[in-house]
């Protein structure tokens, strides 16, 4: 036993021996041999004031060092030059430094490292991969000044006075996780770059730490290339961006090879600029990185948004915004969605918004409001870019040009989701309060073919679940316009103090939901005379009936000349006490019951081409017509049929206009003006045949 412990004894002596001669050889190796070393067998010149080498522990540490590259011209090789106050390397595989010129190290520190670092050209014509240069778990730099460039002197990495401290580094060679993971980190930096990919570069005027929270000033995140060469080279690439920040501050950021997340993030004054191509994106292979983002709380303060078509003219921005977003989350359960990620609220609002409505239009706002219940939109606009001379010139066929207007809309109680990957959308309150609409058409572009569809067949069209418990249309005012190639002048319907209210909007797609749509309506007719209409349809029924009812009161006939002298060629005065009616109807017809009552009523026919009153035809027609209403029937019958060409409110006046015709004139107009005709034509046979008789009296007597 005594023998077998004294011989385990001298074993472990023995090794113990072997490894403090092998330590302080090697030591003695590294300080002696390893100039001539690095001389001879590596491209640098490094030298030093003193080095320290433990073998056990694998520490070197040494002080005063300078580098230089023996051939600085070489791109087959990296460049390395400056100076290192000190170094300390902590746990190195000295032989896999020596063999294989890679650094494997539990940690190491730098201390006022000014080094300039070119990188080597990349070798093209090997399929092997390259290994990562180094691995290293803890980095910490103290005041130093580091660049790092390409080959080609592309400049990929810069900083000034950097103090930089990261614990537990690890690099990815995955392409599609984020670069590298790490436990902790702590830096300070002075005028920071960095450059992304091929594409963009960051850039700071400073970096800090403190507390947990990395603070950022002057961010800068913009292209490398101009618009016109990204476009040409990058044509996978749909956007570019620029982002400008004046402040960025993340709190416990924390950095995972497939997963990026963080406390809090604040960003200060940002500048969003999206500059968007306008040929088609092409498609690649290029697999989509997989990792995770998990932001609890982020927050921009008076931001700024610019998105801008190919020719540099925006399409949209907001002159300035401000948003919270909470708990989002992009992740691979997400990824699964239609929207591809997640968030318990947000808050959005801001002024000036402006929008390019396409060929036509543009759209801005005031001031806006967003929370994922509540959209607020004041002082609205739908503004022609065009005159309406413009617009008829532009247009092949008939159109209608919009100028519109709101005082504030609101959409209230919004809840919206995605099912079989189609939105379902369901609001319980849209308010649209001072609305001002004007609406014109131009009769001189040929007629436009494509049928109009009824509003229950278009709602029916809508391919999504929609459902509007309530819209309100609040004191508005509601002008449509007609110009017709002719001297009559446009034809003019107003609407004002316009109130509608909508129940159960809806596009047929929610199961078991009601489908029927009642709309009542109470406005100023021609700005003078009260109307009131309740329109009922069903976006179920698949023939599209209706029924539309309602009246107008204390009209004087005055004010609907603007709209008749175009289209019935007549003028009207008198006062027009009510006007009743009751349609119904579906995609192909229209019926129903129309009464009116008048005072004082009388006609004038204007001459179609010279548009000068018809004073006899006139005279006339003023005999038939019923100037005291006392006498009439309680109603006519009215049907008429739908031009599939035209609006429904085209059928609806086509139904007017049949109850007028039936009502203020006992025979049709067109029939009195053929029998004027026919008695003009008598008349003056008549002439003839006198003229004729005296003429043969004459010879007779002769």
């Amino acid at each position: 036993m005594k023998k077998t412990l004294k011989i385990s004894l001298i074993v472990v002596g023995s090794l113990l021996a072997l490894t403090v001669v092998a330590n302080i050889g090697l030591s003695l190796w590294l300080k002696y041999k390893l100039p001539d070393y690095l001389k001879n067998k590596t491209p640098y010149q490094i030298t030093y004031k003193s080095l320290n080498v433990e073998i056990l522990s694998g520490n070197i540490a040494a002080d005063d060092i300078i580098i230089r590259t023996k051939q600085p011209n070489n791109t087959q090789v990296a460049m390395l030059h400056g100076s290192l106050g000190g170094i300390n390397i902590s746990r190195l595989g000295v032989i896999e430094f020596l063999k294989n010129k890679r650094l494997e190290a539990s940690s190491v520190k730098l201390i006022r490292p000014n080094i300039t670092v070119r990188l080597a050209e990349q070798k093209n014509n090997s399929s092997k991969k390259e290994p990562l240069p180094f691995t290293i778990k803890n980095i910490e730099i103290d005041n130093g000044n580091l660049e790092i460039k390409k080959s080609d002197q592309t400049q990929l990495f810069s900083a000034k006075d950097l103090n930089l401290n990261i614990k537990n580094l690890s690099l990815n060679e995955n392409q599609d996780e984020l670069p590298f993971a790490l436990d902790s980190y702590e830096i300070t930096a002075k005028n920071f770059f960095v450059r992304l990919g091929k594409v963009y570069s960051v850039t700071a005027t400073s970096i800090k730490t403190k507390d947990g929270k990395l603070d950022v000033s002057d961010f800068t995140l913009k292209s490398l290339l101009d618009f016109k060469n990204w476009e040409r080279n990058f044509k996978s690439q749909k956007s570019l961006f620029q982002i400008k920040s004046k402040q960025l501050v993340f709190e416990k950021l924390i950095f995972s090879k497939t997963k990026l997340s963080l406390k809090n993030a604040m960003l200060q004054s940002p500048e969003f600029v999206i500059h968007n191509r306008d040929s088609k994106v092409i498609k690649t292979n290029k697999k989509k990185a997989e990792f995770d983002l998990d932001f609890q709380n982020v927050d921009i303060i008076d931001g700024k948004l610019s998105i801008l078509k190919a020719t540099g003219v925006r399409s949209f921005s907001i002159a300035k915004f401000n948003a919270n977003v909470r708990n989002f989350l992009m992740d691979t359960e997400t990824s699964k969605n239609k929207i591809p990620f997640s968030y318990q609220d947000y808050k959005l609002t801001g002024n000036q918004l402006f929008y390019d409505a396409g060929k036509y239009y543009t759209i801005d706002l005031s001031s806006f409001g967003m929370t994922p219940q509540n959209i607020d939109c004041k002082v609205f606009n739908l503004n022609p870019k065009y005159s309406r001379a413009e617009f008829v010139k532009m247009i092949p066929m008939e159109n209608d040009l919009f100028d519109i207007s709101a005082s504030r809309i609101q959409f209230l109680g919004l809840k919206w989701s995605y099912d079989h990957d189609q939105p379902d959308i369901h609001i319980k309150n849209i308010k649209l309060n001072e609305v001002d609409a004007n609406i014109f058409r131009s009769k001189i572009p040929k007629d436009n073919p494509k049928e109009k569809l009824l509003y229950s067949k278009l709602l029916r069209n809508i391919k999504f679940p929609l459902l509007v418990d309530n819209l309100n249309l609040i004191n508005s005012r509601l002008v449509y316009e007609e110009d017709k190639p002719d001297a009559n002048g446009p034809g003019k319907v107003i609407f004002s103090n316009f109130n509608m209210n909508v129940r159960n909007l809806n596009s047929n797609k929610k199961k078991g939901a009601d489908t029927k749509v009642p709309i009542a309506i109470n406005c100023q007719f021609m700005e003078v005379s009260p109307m009131k209409v309740n329109w009922n349809f069903d976006t179920a029924n698949l023939h599209d009936q209706f029924t539309f009812s309602g009246y107008i009161n204390n009209l004087p006939a005055n004010d609907i000349n603007p709209f008749i002298k175009p289209y019935m060629n007549i003028t009207a005065t008198g006062l027009i006490t009510s006007l009743n009616f009751d349609f119904k109807g579906n995609n192909d017809i229209m019926n129903g019951k129309f009464r009116i009552a008048h005072k004082d009523l009388k006609v004038n026919v204007l001459d179609q081409k010279t548009k000068e009153k018809k004073k006899f035809l006139s005279a006339v027609i003023n005999l038939i017509v019923r100037k005291d209403s006392k006498q009439f029937p309680e109603s006519v019958d009215v049907y008429v049929e739908r031009n599939k060409e035209r609006s429904f409110f085209n059928l609806f006046w086509k139904g007017i206009e049949d109850g007028l015709k039936k009502t203020l004139v006992s025979i049709n107009v067109d029939k009195v003006k053929k029998n004027v005709e026919d008695v003009k034509k008598t008349v003056k046979e008549t002439k003839t045949k006198i003229k004729e008789a005296k003429e043969n009296i004459s010879n007779t007597v002769k």
